[in-house]
């Protein structure tokens, strides 16, 4: 019987190749740069038939839950983008837990507030043509 995608990820051959990854990252997300949250490991693109373990390691990404969040979210909306093209800003220094995501797509930029319990609060895309500051490099 073929296993899920999820019973997958229970494998011991994932949890080592999980780990090594987040170890060369250094346990940093390397989107947004936290060390606080849960860590994820990411597969920048999926190959047909290889099991998870079974990339490259250039890639397999770390990054924390929020990111990876935001990049799924963001997949949905947005299938054709390019992970190369997809940048992110947090920040979470609120003392209440809440966060605000900044995500750069190639034609517009996008921010997320969210309360915190995670919930969204407010969402906004601009075009850029209406981009008010430069807080993407």
């Amino acid at each position: 019987m073929k296993k899920n995608y999820s019973d997958l990820l229970k494998s011991p051959k994932w949890q080592k190749k999980r780990l090594e990854i987040m170890s060369r990252d250094k346990f940093t997300c390397k989107k947004c740069g936290d060390t606080e949250s849960q860590l994820h490991v990411h597969h920048k693109e999926y190959i047909d038939g290889n099991d998870p373990w079974d990339y490259p390691d250039n890639l397999l990404i770390t990054i924390c839950y929020h990111c990876h969040f935001e990049i799924e979210e963001t997949k949905k909306e947005y299938p054709d983008i390019d992970f190369k093209d997809f940048k992110l800003i947090k920040s979470n220094n609120w003392d209440n837990g809440s966060r605000i995501m900044f995500i750069k797509l190639p034609d517009s930029r996008i921010m997320r507030i969210y309360n915190n319990e995670g919930k969204l609060i407010a969402g906004f895309e601009f075009a850029l043509k209406y981009e008010l500051a430069k807080i993407f490099k």
